[in-house]
């Protein structure tokens, strides 16, 4: 009876379609990262369900894979894949599940061989030419700079540099009062001093689900630059729209958060 099922074709054909949900799920992880930040609460349970979902989904295009939904399914998933690497190129614990699974179905998938080479020449050309061409972007538009946003995940090399019991007190007060901004430090690398920036971004645009949010990065507006890094400041929310800060010198400014400037599509180049 078993073996009955598993090879209806009309069983097989529904898993076939059911594979979908794959492709779809890294198409829509790829918007999402094109857009947003994703923060996940426990990032190594998502790495964990990750892995296994993409082991299954393996799985079950490899037992449809003479199945035309599949074939068509196999050989799109690397167009996503591809995005997937472009915005999120520092994190491979996203991409590279879903670009074996990809790699594997290619060429286990039983689509027609003038097809296979069609878009196989296709794929190749897109990678290569498409990294090499963001690598190229990066160098040229993104600067040398290297910035690090002070928080729990600062390297230790450079938080060494920083009261980071201070940076947390600060960051846990971060958000303005009637909630609608938050404020962040960062350390920028660029000469023989570097900076300490504070920055602003919005605090309503964010998206909450259960497992994660998708945290609005496009919008920022930079309030603040103190030219020597290493300097911890002082930072107070005055109201909705007001900043004052100290860079240790005694001294309090005072910051009105402007209008923020459209968002920065391309802030996966490093530009902006």
């Amino acid at each position: 009876m078993q073996k009955t099922i598993l090879s209806n074709k009309f069983f097989k054909l529904g898993i076939s379609l059911l594979t979908a949900a794959y492709l779809g799920l890294i198409t829509l992880l790829a918007y999402w990262t094109f857009l947003y930040e994703i923060r996940f609460r426990n990032e190594r349970a998502f790495e964990i369900i990750y892995i296994a979902a993409s082991v299954i989904f393996l799985v079950l295009m490899l037992y449809t894979r003479k199945e035309l939904p599949t074939r068509i399914f196999a050989m799109a998933l690397l167009l996503p894949v591809f995005l997937l690497i472009l915005f999120n190129v520092s994190r491979p614990e996203i991409f590279v599940p879903p670009l074996a699974v990809g790699i594997i179905m290619f060429f286990a998938c039983t689509a027609g061989e003038s097809t296979k080479v069609i878009m196989g020449t296709v794929y190749i050309l897109l990678y290569v030419v498409g990294l090499v061409a963001f690598a190229v972007a990066c160098t040229l538009f993104g600067g040398s700079s290297v910035e690090t946003r002070l928080d729990v995940n600062t390297p230790a090399e450079i938080a060494a540099n920083y009261d980071m019991a201070k940076i947390d007190n600060l960051n846990a007060a971060c958000v303005s009062p009637g909630g609608k901004y938050r404020y962040y430090i960062e350390d920028v690398q660029d000469n023989a001093r570097g900076r300490v920036i504070i920055i602003v971004e919005p605090n309503d645009l964010d998206i909450e689900y259960r497992y994660f949010t998708l945290v609005e990065v496009g919008y920022t507006t930079r309030v603040a630059i103190h030219n020597a890094s290493g300097v911890t400041p002082d930072i107070r929310w005055i109201d909705e729209d007001t900043i004052t800060y100290t860079f240790g010198d005694g001294e309090w400014r005072t910051s009105t958060v402007q209008q923020m400037k459209e968002k920065n599509y391309l802030r996966f180049l490093r530009i902006g």
